[in-house]
């Protein structure tokens, strides 16, 4: 039972790297596709996480994968987010089919 469940946490991987790999190509500008890419890692990385924690053999495994599944969700965001902030800085624009908040 826990195989079958760690076995889907790596399909829900696989599928969620899929998605993105193929969102490459629809996304219009540079802020959209980062903002898709960072999620949808950070769902990939976690459900592979989830799958290996649950096949481990031990418990000091599963606190290190834990650890750096913490570090990731944590990493990933900040990253994301400083390469937009040197996009905007640098005034990259926007597609012209991208709506833009007015504010």
């Amino acid at each position: 039972m826990i195989r079958l469940l760690a076995n889907l946490c790596f399909l829900g991987s696989f599928i969620s790297f899929a998605v993105t790999t193929l969102g490459l190509y629809k996304m219009p500008d540079p802020y959209n596709l980062m903002h898709a890419v960072s999620v949808a890692d950070s769902v990939g990385v976690g459900f592979a996480i989830l799958g290996f924690f649950l096949v481990s053999p031990s418990w000091a495994v599963r606190i290190k994968l834990l650890v750096v599944l913490a570090l990731f969700w944590i990493v990933n965001p900040a990253t994301s987010h400083l390469v937009l902030k040197a996009g905007f800085v640098r005034e990259e624009p926007l597609a012209a089919e991208t709506r833009a908040m007015k504010g």
